[in-house]
């Protein structure tokens, strides 16, 4: 009503008043619309689940081949080599509940699965059983009923030499369930908020120009190039925190250069030596001294080495 008021106030005709409030309602509609209609889509129903895991050895200390050689581990009275701690966790990320998931661990031939175990333990609601599998080379898990952000662990002890080349087959009767892994599912939702941000910035710079460069009265035309400013810049923030994270990311992962490697080295007093470093090690050597305790005699007298 203010646009109007104004507009009839330039002495504007009866036609350019419409015009004028047409163009208004066009602006805040439109980006009312794409609002509305993005905040629709996250809305929809929709089941996702996501994963992450890890595998861990049982003697990564030890890197000497000869040495693990002549180490042996006993399960029952039986011994065993190549021991691998396995975690794997499955979430519910989506907006909906999903039930009868399902998920199928296959390990390769000559792996022995010594420990398989829920921790920590789930609810009785979740409904999680171990059910029989085709294959002794499979274990099958299935959870009758997984709310939002819920989760459940699902966690192995196996050996073997190939015991870290397991997966994880996930599968569902109902269907429809999208299974990402962790992190994947929020990336994926941030990049969609890029598009959408730099087409709302553009107009907030283009709109508001081409307004007050036509023939439009002073008056009117900066009181549209202020409603389109106001519009299209509220639109904006509300996609620049994803966008946000999205060039965050995309930063992280130029600082890390695939051709240069580069690692920090820790020692302790207990002998360890931590590695800790963004790229492979593929050879190397690593020089241990002792460093001179400060002597206490005369000058002229060596110093004495340290004893252990």
């Amino acid at each position: 009503m203010t646009t109007l008021q104004l507009a009839a106030g330039q002495g504007l005709s009866d036609l350019q008043q419409k015009f004028v409030v047409a163009l208004v309602s066009a602006i805040i509609g439109a980006g009312a619309t794409l609002l509305v209609h993005f905040l629709k889509a996250r809305s929809e129903p929709r089941k996702r689940i996501s994963w992450d895991s890890s595998t861990d050895p049982g003697f990564a200390a030890i890197d000497d081949p000869e040495i693990r050689d002549k180490l042996s581990i006993t399960y029952g009275h039986v011994a065993v080599k190549n021991i691998f701690s396995i975690r794997y966790r499955i979430s519910n990320t989506g907006n909906r509940v999903v039930k009868g998931q399902q998920i199928r661990f296959s390990f390769p031939e000559d792996t022995q699965v010594l420990e398989a175990y829920l921790s920590p333990t789930p609810e009785p609601e979740l409904r999680v059983e171990r059910t029989s599998a085709p294959s002794p080379r499979d274990v099958i898990y299935k959870i009758g009923h997984l709310e939002r952000n819920q989760d459940v662990q699902f966690r192995f002890v196996t050996a073997g030499e190939a015991a870290n080349r397991w997966e994880a087959v996930p599968s569902n009767e109902e269907g429809d369930v999208d299974v990402q892994k962790r992190g994947a599912a929020e990336k994926k939702e941030d990049r969609a908020h890029v598009k959408p941000f730099l087409i709302s910035v553009f107009l907030f710079l283009a709109v508001p120009y081409t307004l007050s460069s036509s023939l439009i009265d002073v008056p009117i035309s900066e009181s549209l190039a202020t409603i389109t400013r106001v519009t299209f810049l509220a639109y904006s923030l509300f996609h620049l925190s994803p966008v946000a994270r999205t060039v965050r990311d995309l930063l992280n992962k130029a600082d890390v250069s695939p051709g240069q490697n580069t690692f920090n080295a820790s020692a302790h007093d207990t002998g360890t030596l931590v590695l800790v470093g963004t790229g492979d090690i593929n050879g190397g050597v690593v020089d241990f001294y002792r460093q001179p305790k400060p002597s206490h005699k005369k000058q002229g007298v060596s110093e004495e080495w340290a004893e252990e």
